[in-house]
């Protein structure tokens, strides 16, 4: 039941009633990270995506030193590594909690489990996902913009 209450918690499944949490929560494992632990590393399969519940995790790339370098941070109701999960992609940052870190876990296998037992929700999830992937995608494309303007000047007249 804990995982119940946990997705109805997370903004992803804020659509869904309350059969559909049951359901899936069915599909979903749920694990505490602690502060400086490591959920993924760089160049792992991206089998499964977290969704974070509680805490924070930050995703680190190496510098041409091999010095880990901060490049983004999972803030609490944000789903993570969904990039590489739908891709069949290896993870391209490490993933640390930088406190401890509450997760609800879907895993590759059981994806594909709730697609052939229930594929109106897994389509249901899917979309939410995209949505999310959606909104970021559109604010990279605005820092790329802003960014492109400040170094060239802005847009030519």
């Amino acid at each position: 039941m804990v995982k119940v209450e946990l997705a109805k918690e997370f903004p992803l499944f804020e659509n869904f009633t309350e059969k559909e949490l049951q359901e899936i929560s069915r599909y979903l494992d749920y694990q505490v990270f602690e502060k400086d632990e490591v959920l993924f590393e760089e160049g792992d399969p991206g089998d499964k995506i977290f969704f974070i519940v509680k805490g924070r995790v930050g995703l680190y790339r190496p510098d041409p030193f091999g010095k880990p370098v901060k490049v983004a941070v999972s803030e609490e109701g944000t789903p993570l590594g969904e990039l590489s999960f739908f891709s069949s992609r290896l993870h391209s940052s490490k993933g640390v909690a930088l406190k401890e870190t509450h997760a609800l876990i879907l895993t590759k296998e059981d994806y594909e489990k709730l697609k052939k037992e229930d594929p109106q929700l897994a389509i249901k999830l899917l979309e939410e996902i995209s949505k999310i992937i959606a909104e970021r995608l559109k604010e990279m494309n605005k820092k790329f913009v802003d960014t492109t303007c400040f170094i060239w000047g802005g847009p030519k007249k």
